[in-house]
């Protein structure tokens, strides 16, 4: 095909899109940046936070300085959709009293659990802790029959847009 210099020079006459110019392009630039910005944090804005809450604690193991209990968490998936957790940070903290709190476990578990959308499914970690960090636990135990603890973490994992990290953190009682 031959293109004739007449033909040429009725594109580049072709009247301008009235949309560009210097505002059109700022527009542009600042929805990519919030495309960017949602990719980038993983689409977290578009989450619901799990509820975690402590249904059972099972000494599994002692030693002479420690053992292993079996921490049963409940956790609530709040969104629509299923999120796979690869990853389920935590630190579990024991009562003192008058708002004072001794840790008594921290890790993190890489089990792989699937968490149903708008669903509770019961989730066992498996924690190592010291007989020294028992001490608040049992004193708390003898005086009101009750441990209250407060756990709270991070449950990492991957959503329907990517991958997630959402924080959690629960307070409750355990009685023995």
């Amino acid at each position: 095909m031959k293109i004739t210099q007449a033909h040429a020079q009725s594109h580049a006459q072709a009247p301008a899109n009235p949309g560009a110019g210097p505002r059109a392009g700022a527009r542009g630039r600042l929805l990519a940046v919030a495309v960017l910005f949602a990719f980038l944090t993983g689409c977290a804005l578009f989450y619901s936070d799990p509820t975690v809450r402590i249904a059972d604690v099972r000494v599994v193991g002692m030693g002479f300085t420690g053992g292993t209990a079996e921490v049963v968490l409940m956790v609530e998936n709040p969104n629509r959709f299923a999120l796979d957790v690869h990853e389920f940070r935590y630190l579990l903290e024991v009562s003192e009293g008058e708002d004072l709190w001794a840790e008594l476990a921290a890790g993190t578990s890489l089990d792989t659990v699937r968490l149903e959308g708008r669903a509770e499914k019961e989730v066992v970690l498996s924690i190592p802790f010291q007989l020294r960090a028992l001490g608040s636990a049992l004193r708390a135990w003898m005086a009101t029959g009750e441990i209250p603890y407060r756990v709270e973490g991070e449950v990492r994992g991957r959503g329907p847009l990517g991958g997630i990290a959402l924080p959690f953190r629960s307070r409750g009682t355990v009685t023995p």
